[in-house]
């Protein structure tokens, strides 16, 4: 382990209720002649080991920043629209379900090697494709990769039989 770890129940003032304090020290060297240790103090009510805790607590805020990174950058929420609380609400959920229906269409309509990608890299991937408009017998024409007549294909299939095995 990169670090030293140490444990202890606490309660508060006039409580009965105690939790975990879980006390990580780092040895870190934050400038040149500085290799004093760095705290990081964790407060939880887990019940698993201290290293299970310790592995949950780590992942946990990849998760939840990667996701709000996402809902920011993928969807255009760097920013709320103007100074009223009301629509900046209604923008923020209008965001959130195009990010949620953004995950469905990801795990319903797409492969497994997609699952990785984030809004940007499927938007890219999906709609600057490059094609052709081509005039062939009197009628116009969009040519593009065979691969990708196939991707769509099982795009619309997949779609499909998620809308048929859904409850209306």
């Amino acid at each position: 382990m990169d670090c030293a770890v140490a444990e202890t129940l606490h309660s508060m003032n006039e409580t009965r209720k105690a939790f975990r304090l879980i006390v990580v020290k780092y040895r870190r060297q934050a400038e040149l002649f500085d290799d004093a240790p760095k705290y990081h103090v964790i407060v939880s009510n887990r019940v698993e080991s201290t290293a299970d805790t310790l592995i949950w607590y780590r992942q946990r805020g990849e998760t939840s920043e990667n996701g709000i990174k996402e809902l920011k950058i993928g969807f255009g929420m760097e920013r709320m629209p103007c100074g009223q609380f009301a629509a900046n609400a209604a923008f923020f959920r209008i965001g959130v379900i195009a990010h949620n229906l953004f995950v469905l269409f990801k795990q319903a309509a797409l492969d497994t090697a997609w699952q990785r990608h984030k809004v940007a890299t499927v938007r890219w991937r999906l709609f600057h494709l490059p094609g052709k408009v081509v005039r062939h017998a009197g009628a116009w024409v969009l040519k593009v990769a065979g691969d990708t007549v196939d991707l769509f294909h099982s795009i619309r299939t997949r779609s499909f039989a998620q809308a048929m095995a859904s409850p209306p």
